[in-house]
């Protein structure tokens, strides 16, 4: 009661400090901090409104107007920046991001892109070897493939045995996919009759003896090969810290962090508490339903679910709570693809409805349409035992979807979080559904014709994180390498704002906070290098911040930038 009726203090003394502005008796109490004027300010607010000034303080936006309005709220003190007629967005935020992921196979370890044969990758692992204690990890970094290789094949085992005989190797390819020599599958418990790594597969040579190869969903690698060498509490607080500026860099101010384990939530925890978050983060929980029955274990003890925290840190739902193969692929209209679960769907619906009972939301990572109705199948039965129509509950990716299901989703209240990665995504829906059903993917028109609250993001790690690519992606269905793809599916560049912005904030709760340029909102937002709203549709991945704010906080500033 005491915290509700301190917002409600805190509400009212807003709107008075407000309406002292509009009637010109403002207190030097609400000067504002810095004024941003002369600049083209696209708002997303609901009329898609476009200003030319906003003034902030004490983290959030006071005012926001004409030129001569806002300037006349100046005092002594007050800092003024002439944008020089740049355009103004919102923070960018991440639906899908895997930032803490793209730390561990990024920022440590050996550099590996430009690599162009395996004798160099061996040459630069011996190089480090050199210099490393005897049982130390030597990681190399993502950032190559096998065909920047001359042999155009990967390293195997015994490639990286001589290249560090007396250390652990990890060579990350993806977060799914690495490759370790003879020690480090021994750090792992591997041996000759090992057939698998939890749910990572270990490839064999013809004598049997594992490959060098382990390969498996992100987590199931990502999660085993990164403790190979422990990382200190403080590492992975710079680790996070490193990737966060990356991203800064590229305008992303907010991201919901998926599959992290308890040890990556305490780094963040400390970050938190010790004020050096740099980047507001919404952290979803590893939990898998092979786990079940201990999926109850899991979320029992932790006595809160989605939605605790604060607007810098909170508690996300269960991600991507994959229940395998089955829901990374279409089983509907797909010649030749007779598969089936490759676990017990009960059990994979005993855990969501365990979930729900635990205040937890689920975010399962599901991209075929026959997917798609079975997940949507347990959540109308997790709503019929507790509703979750006002819970936000989530689908990741959902590439394949139909009318009727758009219908279910709408009636549950249930969110799109989607993600195309442009510069790969296409390949593979051509490759697994062939072009009629690709043309289909991703359908964002549709989406929102239905009345459906979607939102983009990434799915990143990867070599680049550039949230402008996916907006082009959105406006012009343009995928590299394939042309236009689906060109009924293009939406309008407001509505692709829209998803990178205030429907991410709706995603986490926080649409009344930040997501758009508004009197009372968090002041996060982005300088452009040039008018997302007008340049031509291909010039739009080429977009990038000249300055990112958070909290009113200048926390990157390009090299370019002359305000």
């Amino acid at each position: 009661m005491a915290k509700g009726c301190n917002k409600l203090i805190e509400s009212l003394i807003f709107v008075a400090a407000m309406l002292m502005v509009v009637s010109g008796q403002q207190s030097l109490a609400q000067a504002p901090d810095e004024i941003f004027y002369n600049g083209k300010v696209v708002t997303v607010d609901a009329g898609f409104s476009i200003q030319q000034a906003f003034a902030v303080r004490d983290g959030r936006f006071l005012a926001v107007g004409d030129n001569a309005a806002i300037r006349a709220l100046a005092q002594a003190g007050t800092r003024q920046t002439d944008l020089k007629g740049h355009t103004v967005i919102p923070g960018m935020m991440d639906n899908h991001n895997h930032q803490y992921h793209a730390g561990l196979v990024m920022q440590r370890g050996i550099p590996m892109a430009g690599v162009k044969s395996i004798a160099e990758m061996q040459r630069r692992i011996a190089e480090a070897a050199k210099t490393a204690p005897a049982g130390s990890v030597i990681y190399g970094q993502v950032g190559w493939t096998p065909n920047d290789l001359a042999e155009k094949k990967p390293p195997t085992r015994v490639d990286l045995d001589q290249a560090a005989p007396n250390n652990p190797v990890v060579v990350y390819q993806a977060r799914g996919l690495a490759y370790l020599n003879t020690a480090a599958f021994i750090k792992l418990g591997v041996t000759r009759n090992t057939q698998t790594l939890g749910r990572a597969a270990i490839p064999r040579d013809a004598a049997g003896e594992p490959l060098g190869t382990l390969q498996g969903s992100p987590y199931s690698v990502i999660g085993p090969t990164s403790n190979v060498g422990k990382l200190t509490i403080d590492e992975k607080k710079s680790l996070i810290t490193a990737v966060q500026k990356k991203q800064l860099a590229r305008g992303l101010t907010s991201v919901r962090d998926l599959q992290l384990t308890p040890d990556a939530m305490r780094a963040y925890y400390e970050l938190w508490r010790e004020g050096k978050l740099i980047q507001r983060v919404s952290m979803g929980l590893e939990v898998n339903p092979d786990d079940a029955p201990d999926v109850e274990k899991m979320l029992a003890p932790w006595g809160v679910g989605t939605g605790f925290g604060d607007h810098w840190l909170r508690l996300d739902g269960i991600a991507e709570f994959n229940p395998g193969t089955m829901l990374r692929e279409s089983l509907t209209n797909q010649p030749g693809n007779t598969g089936a679960p490759n676990v017990d769907m009960e059990k994979y619906k005993e855990a969501i409805l365990i979930a729900n009972r635990h205040g937890w939301r689920p975010s399962p990572h599901v991209d075929g349409d026959k997917a798609l109705d079975l997940v949507l199948d347990f959540y109308e039965a997790a709503d019929r035992e507790s509703s979750i129509r006002d819970k936000r509950w989530i689908v990741e990716h959902a590439a394949l979807s139909h009318p009727d299901q758009m219908e279910r989703m709408k009636k549950l209240g249930v969110l799109i979080s989607a993600q195309i990665q442009p510069n790969e995504g296409a390949a593979g829906m051509m490759e697994r559904w062939g072009k009629a059903r690709a043309e289909r993917a991703v359908p964002v028109r549709e989406w929102l014709d239905h009345g459906l609250i979607v939102s983009s993001g990434s799915d990143w790690p990867g070599p680049d994180n550039n949230p402008f690519l996916a907006i082009y992606f959105y406006v012009s269905r343009h995928a590299h390498g394939y042309g236009p793809i689906g060109l009924g599916q293009k939406v309008t560049r407001a509505e692709a704002l829209r998803m990178a912005t205030v429907n991410n904030a709706y995603m986490t709760f926080e649409e009344t906070v930040k997501g758009s340029i508004e009197a009372g909102k968090l002041a996060d937002f982005l300088i452009l290098s040039a008018d997302l709203m007008t340049v031509p549709e291909a010039e739009i991945p080429a977009i990038h911040p000249l300055a990112t704010y958070v909290d009113g906080i200048n926390r990157y500033k390009a090299t370019e930038a002359n305000f």
